[in-house]
C-alpha cells in the first residue's frame, strides 16, 4: 500500500470518528495560512541557508468532547521548502537533467504536500467577543511534487521529486484567538510552529528536517 492510499485510509477513519460517531459539537473551518519554512540538518555536510515563503490552504474540523476541549483534524494543500548549501559536490537530479552543484552553491527546494493533522485544541471561555486557544498535535505529510532552483546551472523550477521523502511526520504547537461574528461563526487568527520528526529531503547520509512558522488566517463556523 503506497503512501497516498495510506493517507486515504487514515482520512476515512478520521471522518468516521468525527461524523458517524459524533455525539458532541462539531465545528468546521477554512483557512489560508501564509508561512515561512526552512531546513534543519544534523550534519555539517548540509548547510541550511534561509527560508522560503508559501501557503498552507485547507479546511479544519473540531469535535468537542467537553465545553472547551476538542480533537482537531482537517486536510490541506501545503507548500514547504528551504534553501540548502552543500560542503561537497552535489548531484542535483531533475526531470530535465542532472547537474553538478559546486561546493558552497545554493539550491532552493520546494514541494507540495497533502497534510493531515491530528491533535488537541484547548480554548478559554469567551471574553467579550474573543476566545483564546492553544493547540498541539501531529501531522502526516504526503508528497505530491517537488521542485528545485539553482542559479549557476540555470535551474528554474525544475521537477525534482526524487530528492524529497515520499512522506514525513511532524509535530505542531500553536496559539491564537477567535473573534465572534455571531452564532457559531468566528474569524480565527493565530500562530503555529511546526517541526519535522522525520526527514523531508533524501539527499544522502544525514537527516534534513523541515521547520515552519505560519500565520493562521481563517473562519470557523
Amino acid at each position: 500500500m503506497n503512501n497516498k492510499k495510506i493517507l486515504v485510509v487514515i482520512s476515512v477513519l478520521v471522518f468516521e470518528m468525527f461524523f458517524i460517531r459524533a455525539s458532541a459539537q462539531v465545528s468546521f473551518g477554512v483557512f489560508a495560512d501564509p508561512q515561512l519554512s526552512w531546513f534543519n540538518s544534523d550534519t555539517k555536510k548540509y548547510d541550511p541557508n534561509g527560508s522560503v515563503a508559501s501557503f498552507n490552504v485547507g479546511f479544519s474540523v473540531e469535535k468537542y468532547f467537553a465545553e472547551r476541549y476538542a480533537i482537531s483534524s482537517g486536510l490541506s494543500l501545503n507548500s514547504l521548502g528551504g534553501n540548502m548549501r552543500f560542503s561537497e559536490i552535489f548531484k542535483l537530479e531533475t526531470k530535465d537533467g542532472d547537474y553538478d552543484v559546486a561546493v558552497g552553491d545554493n539550491v532552493k527546494f520546494k514541494a507540495q504536500y497533502i497534510t493531515l493533522p491530528l491533535g488537541f485544541k484547548f480554548r478559554t471561555n469567551q471574553i467579550g467577543y474573543s476566545t483564546y486557544y492553544a493547540n498541539l498535535g501531529l501531522k502526516g505529510n504526503v508528497l505530491i511534487k517537488g521542485f528545485a532552483w539553482e542559479d549557476k546551472n540555470n535551474v528554474e523550477r525544475e521537477t525534482a521529486t526524487d530528492h524529497f521523502a515520499l512522506a514525513f511526520a511532524s509535530y505542531y504547537i500553536g496559539a491564537g484567538m477567535e473573534y465572534s461574528l455571531g452564532s457559531d461563526s468566528a474569524i480565527q487568527l493565530g500562530v503555529t510552529y511546526t517541526s519535522g520528526l522525520t526527514k523531508i529531503l533524501d539527499v544522502g547520509n544525514g537527516a534534513i528536517n523541515s521547520q515552519c512558522i505560519s500565520l493562521r488566517i481563517g473562519v470557523v463556523f
